[in-house]
């Protein structure tokens, strides 16, 4: 009895031990999972800032082209008023010519 009490007792003595130091195995399982995790968000945060570049980038570019579509629709509005002003001017000119002919005597041919 007193052998059993003894050897109860070592168990109990072991098993704590070792549930304190812990198993060799677990520990180093544990310390390639957190070697892992910290690699996963050292990548997260890589990621994380490539994709806050690109979406800068890409709303420097939409700036861009947004300018650039109301700078073309200015010329694009410069050019139809020009195009309109020549028109008239134009017409001007051949009513003018119009009546310079009728005055002179050249518009009509024998």
């Amino acid at each position: 009895m007193k052998f059993l009490k003894s050897a109860a007792l070592f168990v109990m003595v072991a098993f704590v031990f070792t549930a304190i130091t812990g198993c060799g195995v677990s520990k180093n399982k544990y310390e390639a999972l957190l070697n892992e995790k910290l690699a996963l968000e050292e990548k997260v945060n890589m990621l994380t800032k490539s994709r806050d570049a690109l979406r800068s980038e890409f709303e420097n570019l939409l700036k861009e082209k947004m300018d650039l579509a109301a700078k073309a629709e200015t010329a694009s509005n410069e050019k139809n008023a020009l195009k309109s002003e020549y028109d008239k001017l134009l017409d001007e000119k051949v009513a003018l010519k119009a009546a310079y002919d009728k005055l002179t005597g050249q518009g009509v041919k024998k």
